[in-house]
């Protein structure tokens, strides 16, 4: 009986530190903490949030050859189906905000129904004489970053209590919107460019820290 008893005790500690504690610094519960990160800021936008865009007649000469301008911007989501565009005139106003009778004519680009899925409403804070305001704006969003694996990690390191790491990963991108991979998109938001030419070999760094649910991501909040 005693024997008995003595295997289950073995069997019993065995099985204990297979599971393991979430406090740990192991692999697995960092890959959580990184993947309940991504599942709540993981989503990839253009940064594009004031509709419409209009671009007057000097800027539209004027940005023509710049590769990066916000007319090549719009005219690279344009060619994708994303906006459609349409000439305006608008009248100007004086440094009191008042109209003063002069017409403008603009470039204006608005969303296209295509744009619609990829559409996304955010609540933005804006500071102005008034005080602090929120206003929605719109970005268009065009994938998800998703931890890909683990490649190591540096720590824990312990301030008094308090422990933290930083945890080396690869990322990968789940849904990438099909004209993200246009080269007239890509030559236009060149960050879209490097997020997709990164994903499973780039190493990217992100901090963790230890709280009484175990490993948890930084910048959630």
């Amino acid at each position: 009986m005693q024997h008995h008893l003595l295997i289950l005790a073995v069997v019993a500690t065995t099985t204990l530190t297979a599971c393991g504690s979430k406090t740990d610094a192991n692999e697995k519960n960092f890959g959580a903490a990184l993947t309940q990160y991504f599942d709540k800021k993981g989503e990839l936008c253009l940064d594009t949030r004031k509709w419409p865009v209009d671009i007057s007649e000097s800027d539209l000469r004027f940005q023509k050859d710049m590769l990066h301008s916000n007319l090549n911007r719009m005219a690279a989501l344009e060619a994708a189906g994303l906006v459609k565009s349409q000439d305006i005139e608008v009248e100007g106003k004086s440094w009191d905000g008042k109209p003063n009778g002069r017409m403008f004519k603009m470039k204006r680009y608005e969303l296209a129904d295509a744009a619609k899925p990829y559409m996304k409403e955010r609540d933005v804070k804006s500071i102005g004489l008034n005080g602090s305001t929120t206003v929605k704006q719109v970005d268009l969003c065009w994938g998800k970053k998703a931890l890909d694996k683990i490649v190591k990690w540096e720590g824990p390191m312990s301030f008094g209590e308090y422990k933290e790491a930083n945890v080396v990963y690869t990322y990968k991108i789940d849904d990438a919107a099909a004209w993200t991979r246009t080269p007239a998109v890509q030559a236009a938001f060149p960050a879209v460019k490097m997020l997709l030419d990164g994903a499973g070999s780039k190493e990217s760094k992100h901090g963790v820290k230890l709280t009484s649910e175990g490993w948890e991501s930084r910048g959630l909040d």
